[in-house]
């Protein structure tokens, strides 16, 4: 019976243990999380896009609003790449800049501690 419950143990520790690594795999920086979201809204997929959103952030966005930023995005041209422009880790903000093929977007994130997206914002950058 002893050694019955040592196995136990055993296989109860290296479940948590492969719990563990897989939650951690899962976390995404600021940047992954700013690049996932924009490809999403890019591509019209409102569940991607909004996968990491905190629920009230969830609730503020709608297959419209996302349909019509998804459409000022195509505008663009194709999606290149985004680019850190500015990032404040203490207060969780973070800015990218989103390169299309004629033109650029600001893309602004919020993360909270728990790595959940309190904010997501998208403007036209003016001038050169």
């Amino acid at each position: 019976m002893l050694r019955r419950a040592r196995h136990a143990g055993a296989g109860l520790a290296f479940v948590v243990v492969v719990a563990s690594a897989s939650c951690a795999s899962q976390a995404q920086t600021p940047a992954q999380l700013a690049d996932t979201i924009t490809h999403a809204i890019y591509a019209n997929d409102l569940d991607t896009a909004s996968a990491n959103f905190d629920d009230e952030t969830k609730k503020s966005m709608s297959r419209t609003s996302l349909g019509a930023l998804s459409d000022r995005m195509h505008a663009l041209g194709e999606l290149q790449s985004l680019s850190t422009k500015a990032s404040s880790p203490d207060q969780g903000r973070y800015e990218y800049d989103a390169h299309f093929a004629s033109g650029t977007m600001l893309v602004q994130l919020r993360v909270d501690p728990s790595g959940k997206v309190g904010a997501y914002r998208v403007t036209p950058e003016t001038g050169g």
